[in-house]
């Protein structure tokens, strides 16, 4: 079977992509994407040969506002649309599947007018406006959560892996012993540097718990008191030697938390976002998974809410284990492999 990807702009639409691609090995797979932050995760994966080739397309963010540039945005979208057209026609896929993005909605469109099955997802409780868009050109609408009437709620998209680490490997990993417990620090690709500095300025956190930052590229903190990595590999690992988490609230940051039963304190994105990770931050404090602590009360609370979250883990803990639904990878795998025509033939 020859699958399309599509998905870009941040890490949150690509490492799904990432998850379904291990999952659907022994298939044809290409991605179709920019030359941004999508490139460089997949790299890997192409030179591995999991991905067969990568193409690429321009893609423009559009604004939920009124300005010049989404008056040029019919022309600009239309050559887009137009790039995809062309890797298809070359590819001649079986199905795409788009994760959402800027990128995701010209190859989406390029689909419907190419009659190729197309099938979305959404991560988050409130929809992108890539999604919104997409939606209208899509066979199968897919989302992690009832996020909306039209789409069919089948789970979150996370490599299998995430709650299999070992604990021996993450103590490696963020070079402690394991004598006291970890505090991990997360905060994604836009949002680490107010969570990296909240950290940095409360030294009694260090009292109680190691502490290990991944701090994000470029956003080194230099803190006597913890140790930090801008990227690690093997999250799966950390997880599993992490005693507590304070992290963003993508809505697959949050799963994985969840689904690695790793207790959260989480600090919704607010600048740079629509409010879904508000959002997110509800559904799943609701949940008895995590607290929430708001960003313009982060150093006020930091310290308490940490602590609080590690006493009650135990608690915590069994919430986040009566989530284990929330696993949806190996359903739209069967989803997307329903689309081959050899088994329907």
């Amino acid at each position: 079977m020859r699958i399309v990807f599509t998905g870009g702009g941040t890490a949150g639409h690509v490492t799904p992509n990432l998850a379904l691609i291990d999952k659907l090995q022994g298939n044809e797979i290409y991605y179709i994407g920019t030359n941004g932050m999508e490139k460089q995760l997949t790299e890997k994966y192409v030179n591995e040969g999991k991905i067969k080739k990568y193409c690429t397309v321009t893609a423009h963010k559009l604004q939920r506002k009124a300005t010049l540039s989404n008056l040029l945005l019919p022309f600009r979208l239309t050559k887009s649309v137009n790039e995809a057209k062309n890797h298809l026609k070359r590819i001649r896929p079986d199905v795409i599947f788009s994760k959402g993005g800027y990128v995701g909605l010209p190859v989406t469109i390029a689909g419907k007018q190419l009659h190729i099955p197309t099938v979305i997802h959404e991560s988050d409780m409130s929809v992108g406006l890539a999604n919104k868009l997409s939606a209208r050109f899509a066979d199968a609408y897919l989302a992690a959560f009832p996020c909306d009437p039209k789409a069919r709620p089948v789970g979150v998209i996370i490599r299998e892996g995430i709650m299999h680490g070992d604990k021996a490997r993450g103590l490696a990993t963020t070079g402690f012993d394991g004598n006291k417990p970890i505090l991990l620090v997360t905060g994604g690709s836009l949002g680490a540097k107010a969570l990296n500095e909240a950290v940095a300025a409360c030294p009694k956190l260090a009292e109680r718990f190691n502490i290990f930052v991944i701090c994000g590229k470029n956003k080194r903190i230099g803190c006597e008191f913890v140790r930090e990595a801008e990227f690690i590999s093997n999250i799966n690992d950390v997880f599993a030697a992490a005693d507590v988490c304070l992290t963003r609230a993508g809505a697959n940051s949050l799963a994985e938390l969840t689904l690695a039963q790793v207790p959260f304190v989480t600090v919704p994105l607010t600048k740079q976002s629509r409010g879904e990770q508000t959002l997110n931050a509800k559904w799943f404090t609701e949940r008895g998974c995590g607290l929430t602590v708001s960003e313009d009360n982060l150093a006020d609370e930091l310290y308490r809410a940490v602590n609080a979250a590690y006493d009650n883990r135990e608690a915590i803990r069994a919430k986040q284990r009566a989530q284990r639904d929330l696993y949806g990878t190996d359903r739209v795998a069967d989803i997307l492999l329903g689309y081959d025509p050899v088994a329907h033939s």
